[in-house]
């Protein structure tokens, strides 16, 4: 480390020099520094491994901040739009955010999280859904079945929500009208309001926010002003807590 740093300086004092002489010394202490750091990686190879994982945090908080500047601006849009099925009562201590898609495991994982909160806190909690489908056409057919669902009642909608949630394999038509029917659903009603051009528009709309925001899987939480990537109950049960603490 020392000889780096005698180099580092002869570079420095390099530049009171003349053009030539400065070319030459900087070329040589440019191919010394190079065999040095060589040298050093060789000996010390955690420092790539260290380096990486610096990348990758760095990387990160970049990823975050950009989510959190497009939060900001598409604040309406993601709190405020009157389309979007919600529970509890708008003046709620805390908002929770979901984007969801039917066909996600770990959305059914998150789901268990999300009924104890609707459990143990009632009315002091605003739970947002975002139907947000991005693993194929049955999960499209899913959430145009719930949106349509949601024209029959918020307790029809939070019913029929879990049992789609809560559902295992593939969901066909036939098996989403009979999970339906199970929920108390208005079936043919319910396929009626399907093709319905507002519930339509509104998982387009939902689809090109989370493309905005940067949302690449599901489930994605927003709790109360703070971004949760996926089932981590421990980091969504913390965000609620503070939220309810004030």
């Amino acid at each position: 480390m020392s000889r780096l740093l005698g180099i580092l300086a002869a570079l420095v004092l390099a530049g009171c020099q003349q053009a030539p002489a400065d070319a030459q010394l900087n070329d040589q202490s440019r191919e010394e520094v190079r065999e040095i750091v060589r040298e050093y990686i060789l000996e010390n190879p955690e420092i790539i491994e260290e380096a990486l994982i610096e990348l990758q945090r760095r990387a990160r908080m970049r990823e975050m901040e950009d989510f959190y500047t497009a939060i900001d601006t598409h604040a309406e849009a993601i709190f405020d739009d009157t389309r979007d099925p919600r529970l509890g009562p708008d003046d709620a201590a805390v908002t929770i955010v979901e984007f969801m898609d039917y066909r996600c495991g770990y959305c059914r994982v998150a789901g268990e999280w999300v009924a104890s909160v609707r459990e143990r806190y009632g009315d002091q909690v605003q739970i947002i859904f975002k139907e947000y489908p991005i693993l194929g056409e049955d999960s499209v057919q899913a959430s145009r079945a719930a949106l349509a669902a949601l024209r029959q009642g918020e307790e029809v909608y939070e019913t029929f929500h879990m049992a789609l949630i809560n559902a295992s394999g593939p969901l066909p038509g036939s098996r989403i009208d009979q999970l339906a029917a199970l929920s108390g659903v208005d079936v043919a009603r319910m396929r009626e309001d399907m093709n319905n051009p507002e519930v339509m528009e509104t998982i387009a709309q939902t689809r090109s926010l989370g493309q905005v925001l940067g949302v690449s899987g599901t489930p994605f939480f927003i709790v109360n002003g703070t971004i949760i990537q996926g089932a981590n109950a421990l980091a969504l049960e913390q965000a609620l807590q503070e939220g309810l603490a004030g």
